[in-house]
């Protein structure tokens, strides 16, 4: 146990914990730049654990991928192919980690088969280099849009649409309602 003062305050507290601080800077060129308090640094860098890049770690992908499949299931259960597995792969992903989450829930809610494909990712992923820069439309864009088209697909017939994406009815009205989907947009 620790113990600490309130700024300002004249008792002790006690406290059971541990920190865990994450950055993608250099923290060293930080504290020279003045950009990162010294002091600071040296109280909490107790372990450090550097982490390269995912460019530098693509047997890590597959796993990664695996499980931003599953975090993503309520869009609907999906699998990689072989070959979308491979486009993976060979993306450089300047992103990291954070670049290959979207990209596989982004596959997830475009995805009309159960298994994705290398054309349900970005252009960018499917050539197998780097973005010149970010990709077109947010992820709601994306999702919303494909709210839209599956709706005009099953006529409008929200516990058909939400039978589609695995998901509760209740779920799908609520994204509708948040994404501001009127009947209008829904007549082809």
């Amino acid at each position: 146990s620790l113990s600490f003062f309130r700024v300002g305050g004249t008792r002790r507290r006690t406290v059971d914990m541990r920190l865990v601080a994450a950055t993608n800077r250099d923290l060293a060129d930080a504290i020279k730049a003045n950009q990162f308090r010294q002091d600071l640094y040296y109280r909490i860098n107790t372990i450090t654990v550097s982490l390269p890049p995912l460019r530098e770690r693509r047997e890590d992908i597959r796993p990664l991928a695996q499980h931003f499949l599953e975090q993503n299931a309520t869009y609907g259960r999906k699998r990689l192919s072989p070959v979308a597995l491979r486009a993976l792969e060979r993306y450089d992903w300047p992103g990291n980690v954070r670049e290959l989450q979207h990209a596989i829930q982004r596959a997830v809610i475009l995805c009309a088969e159960d298994e994705i494909q290398p054309e349900d990712f970005p252009p960018e992923v499917r050539a197998g280099q780097a973005a010149a820069g970010p990709a077109s439309g947010s992820l709601e864009d994306v999702e919303r849009q494909h709210i839209i088209t599956t709706l005009k697909q099953v006529g409008g017939h929200r516990a058909k649409a939400a039978a589609l994406f695995h998901i509760d009815p209740k779920t799908l009205y609520r994204k509708i309602l948040s994404y501001g989907i009127s009947p209008d947009q829904l007549k082809s």
